[in-house]
C-alpha cells in the first residue's frame, strides 16, 4: 500500500468525547477510501498536533482498519470527461438575469 495523498473533510470539534473528528480520504494507487477519525485534545489544541494526530490516525486506519469501516470510492477512468454543466449555468449569472442583462 502506497499513500500518494490524504484529504481532510471540515474538522469539527465534539465536546461529547473532547476530541476532533473528521472524514479522512487517502488516495491509495488509483483508488480511493474514506475513513471516519478522531482525536481526543482540548479545544485549545495546536491545529497543527491536531492535524497530524488525524492524519496518522487516517493513515494507521487505512494499514490495520476493519474492512467494514472503509469506504470505497470507484476510480475515475483517465478518459472520463468533466460533467458539463446544466443550461442554466451556461446561459450567464443568475445576477446578470435579474438586472435585464440577460434574457431568461
Amino acid at each position: 500500500m502506497q499513500i500518494e495523498k490524504i484529504q481532510f473533510e471540515d474538522i469539527r470539534y465534539n465536546p461529547e468525547i473532547s476530541a476532533f473528528e473528521t472524514l479522512i480520504r487517502i488516495h491509495d494507487g488509483a483508488q480511493g477510501y474514506s475513513y471516519p477519525v478522531h482525536v481526543t485534545a482540548p479545544l485549545h489544541a495546536d491545529y497543527g498536533i491536531v492535524t497530524r494526530g488525524l492524519a496518522e490516525a487516517g493513515r494507521r486506519a487505512h494499514r490495520h482498519g476493519k474492512p467494514a469501516l472503509r469506504l470505497t470510492h470507484a476510480a475515475q477512468p483517465a478518459h472520463a470527461k468533466a460533467p458539463t454543466p446544466p443550461a442554466a449555468q451556461t446561459d450567464g449569472s443568475l445576477l446578470d438575469r435579474l438586472l435585464g442583462k440577460r434574457a431568461a
